[in-house]
């Protein structure tokens, strides 16, 4: 019994380190804005850290991801280039140090490459 309150102890531990490693770098992204986690595969394109993240990679291949698993899950096919988020993105809050035309051109080839990923995984 006392094996499996150390693993939950251990568990418990590790799961609120993530948890503040996680948080402390989506607050680094700028205040009040929310930077989702990498999903799957994201670290074979970008290497951008959680202290200081691309908003628009990061929220172009979570969202492809997204649809990609979506389409994936519901037996659809699709171009990458039909997806409405794909050709219009979302405004994700604020991404300072690009204007939007160079924001959409990092959203749409992080968003190709999740939806890639999303959609075969």
């Amino acid at each position: 019994m006392g094996n499996k309150k150390s693993c939950g102890l251990v568990l418990l531990c590790a799961g609120a380190l993530v948890l503040a490693c996680g948080l402390k770098g989506q607050a680094a992204a700028s205040a009040g804005t929310y930077v989702p986690l990498p999903q799957p595969g994201y670290g074979l394109y970008y290497q951008d850290s959680a202290g200081a993240p691309n908003v628009a990679s990061r929220w172009g291949y979570n969202d492809g991801w997204e649809d990609g698993r979506h389409d994936r899950n519901h037996g659809e096919t699709a171009k990458v280039e039909d997806k409405e988020r794909y050709t219009m993105p979302p405004e994700h809050g604020v991404h300072a140090g690009m204007t939007r035309d160079q924001y959409i051109k990092v959203y749409q080839q992080a968003y190709r490459h999740g939806y890639e990923h999303g959609s075969r995984l």
